[in-house]
């Protein structure tokens, strides 16, 4: 997680990013790095954009499929004798940190990373009132299929970075 924080450090120090300017974005694993540095890094960032991604691996592994749980044990670690290492790499357990505006994009029909990853960060962020736009797709699962639905998603957060990261007067 060190490499965010070195990430932004690197772009800001070469004044290739405003430090008030920076977003993260990932899908899959990225979007779990996203809320890593959302959650850990809560100062470095002005906006995010979380795609289908892992954010309480308690969760994940409840509801994910079986093959997609034995690949993650190996993976991330298992949730049965490493359950409390788990708990503690879960960006959820943080999420109270988060304060930039963050679009959440999943697919309904996501197996790999079930959709209530999602969920719970969206519901977390409302009730807090923090800034955040929940983008589903009903018909796309792990990942945008969809040539509409690739073009929606490119929209959304482009218009999203746009909103949060526009130079302030």
């Amino acid at each position: 997680m060190a490499d965010i924080a070195a990430s932004v450090d690197f772009v800001v120090r070469e004044r290739v990013a405003d430090p008030k300017r920076i977003g993260i974005t990932g899908g899959s694993y990225g979007c779990y790095m996203t809320m890593a540095g959302l959650t850990e890094y809560p100062d470095l960032f002005a906006a995010g954009a979380n795609l289908f991604g892992i954010v309480n691996f308690a969760t994940f592994f409840a509801h994910t499929e079986a093959w997609m749980a034995a690949v993650s044990k190996v993976e991330y670690g298992d949730p049965e004798t490493e359950k409390e290492m788990l708990a503690d790499l879960s960006p959820i357990r943080r999420l109270d940190r988060v304060r930039a505006p963050t679009i959440v994009l999943h697919g309904a029909n996501d197996t790999n990373c079930p959709v209530v990853e999602a969920e719970q960060v969206v519901e977390n962020l409302r009730k807090r009132g923090v800034p955040v736009e929940y983008v589903l797709f009903p018909d796309e699962g792990h990942g945008w299929r969809k040539l509409p639905n690739r073009i929606r998603s490119t929209v959304a957060v482009t218009r999203w970075f746009a909103k949060y990261l526009a130079p302030r007067s």
